[in-house]
């Protein structure tokens, strides 16, 4: 469900014109929400691997992703959690500790949530301070035997970092989608070119990363997943024009610039 950012001059007329075709309605839909997929341009990860990441289940089948950062806590994007989504917490539960999204680790109910007062919930606006928390009834950590607690970065590392993004999102823009868990590897991106590419000020609450040529990427259904670098939490999958598109890169909530507000609402 990584949100994809299109070019908002035509949305109106993409939608207004009964005569557009599928792919015009794709290309100008601003920030519309998609419910599946797989990373781009990845290969298979094991949980083993990657033991904070989870997938967050509406009604019991994956839509987004997260990062456990305590025992009964996952961190995600405030638009996976959003109440225009999902409206009432008993549709929402994780599945930890499995490479797949469909069975195995452990099935665990959420009991809350908390989301940035900053973020805008509306599937036309910019997704800013685009982070939330999750609550859940039971510990996430152990499941399946290896699920565990990924630390909070406290600075961005220097551009060029390489860092592992994973989800279970498409494989390319549009689909098709995958049960099994996917990783991939892109560098941290300098903000004034990230800027540039999407015309428009990042702030120190955002991190950019990917290739100037693309073919590297999150994409719908890896929201609110993991962007880790040295065992740390740096960023969470947020949005983009796209995916793996070149000249524009992926967009991630920095969790150091919001560190402040995940110490405040939840205490980590």
């Amino acid at each position: 469900m990584k949100i994809i950012l299109v070019l908002g001059a035509c949305v109106a007329l993409c939608f207004a014109a009964p005569g557009g075709s599928k792919r015009d309605v794709e290309e100008y839909v601003r920030y519309q929400p998609k419910l599946d997929g797989r990373i781009v341009g990845g290969v298979l990860a094991n949980i083993s691997d990657l033991p904070y990441q989870v997938a967050l289940l509406k009604r019991g089948v994956l839509y987004c992703g997260g990062s456990i950062i305590a025992a009964r806590t996952i961190l995600t994007a405030a638009h996976c959690v959003a109440f225009s989504y999902i409206t009432v917490i008993s549709q929402l539960s994780i599945r930890a500790g499995s490479n797949r999204n469909d069975t195995g680790g452990s099935v665990i109910q959420a009991n809350g949530r908390v989301i940035h007062s900053q973020y805008n919930d509306c599937p036309n606006c910019t997704p800013v301070y685009d982070i939330a928390a999750v609550f859940l009834k039971a510990d996430a950590v152990g499941a399946g035997g290896v699920a565990s607690i990924i630390p909070l970065a406290s600075t961005v590392p220097a551009v060029g970092t390489l860092g592992v993004v994973s989800g279970w999102g498409y494989i390319r823009q549009g689909g098709p989608g995958s049960f099994m868990l996917r990783r991939v590897d892109v560098p941290i991106m300098l903000r004034a070119d990230c800027s540039s590419a999407y015309n428009r000020a990042f702030d120190s609450t955002t991190v950019c990363a990917g290739y100037v040529l693309g073919r590297k990427d999150a994409c719908q259904g890896d929201s609110g997943g993991p962007f880790v670098i040295d065992g740390e939490l740096v960023g969470i999958v947020s949005w983009g024009i796209g995916c793996a598109r070149a000249g524009y890169p992926g967009v991630y909530t920095s969790v150091p610039g919001l560190r402040t507000w995940i110490t405040n609402n939840v205490g980590v």
